[in-house]
């Protein structure tokens, strides 16, 4: 049976919402899954119930979604690995359905689901623009530039999709060297699809792989300290990707 590694960072989440994520992890069917939980910097340590299919790491300071990412990703051993959020539940066969076409087409380096109850575009599509980013940050839209073909068929090929759930190739994540765990304030999860794309592997979104994630809620903190400083981390991955977007 086929072997994939699900990856779920936490920090100071409510236990049970972690506890959803974790069950639904170890509840698919169709592939042998192992979950790595790391606890990044909690201010109390994460506490689940044992399980042989179970790690626990704990990292002493808060490394960031990247960081924390790949220190979990450092843990596995699979084929494939599943970037999962705290806050996310898969269905009982979403695994096995986003790893079908990476064990179809060895070109395609990673997959990411339609998100349960929300449009294709609502979480993947084109590189987002300076443009794009704007609306999205003005509340203008909450749904990315469609790529051709999207939400037609059972799967079809993004630039991007977010980081609440993805499968990757093992052999791809190490081949451009993971997350960017320097970018502290996001997007890691985009500049993560770009790099695969740029070294010449596929993306794709799949329809009926099913996950429960909550919609893009309206922004609101953009004067923030918080928001400065995802403004400043979007400013240079757009600089980085400057190719790509449009």
């Amino acid at each position: 049976m086929t072997r994939c590694d699900v990856v779920i960072i936490t920090w100071n989440d409510e236990p049970s919402m972690l506890r959803t994520a974790v069950d639904s992890a170890l509840e698919q069917s169709g592939v042998d899954v192992r979950v790595i939980v790391l606890d990044n910097g909690s201010e109390t340590p994460v506490s689940l119930e044992r399980d042989e299919r179970l790690t626990v790491i704990r990292s002493a300071m808060n490394r960031g979604v990247g960081g924390g990412r790949n220190l979990g990703c450092a843990h596995t051993d699979a084929e494939y690995l599943c970037l999962l959020d705290s806050d996310a539940r898969l269905h009982p066969d979403a695994l096995s359905r986003l790893v079908e076409p990476l064990l179809a087409d060895p070109s395609i380096a990673l997959t990411a689901p339609v998100f349960a109850r929300q449009l294709p575009e609502a979480s993947a599509g084109r590189a987002p623009s300076v443009t794009r980013k704007l609306q999205r940050a003005l509340n203008r839209t909450d749904v990315y530039a469609r790529t051709p073909g999207q939400g037609i068929g059972p799967w079809w090929e993004v630039d991007f999709a977010i980081g609440a759930c993805q499968v990757a190739r093992s052999s791809a994540f190490e081949a451009v060297g993971g997350l960017d765990d320097s970018a502290q304030f996001g997007p890691e999860d985009v500049d993560f699809c770009l790099r695969l794309r740029e070294a010449g592997w596929r993306v794709l979104q799949v329809a009926h792989a099913g996950c429960d994630h909550p919609p893009r809620r309206a922004f609101k903190g953009l004067a923030t300290a918080r928001g400065l400083r995802h403004s400043v981390a979007v400013v240079r991955h757009l600089w980085r990707h400057r190719a790509a977007v449009r």
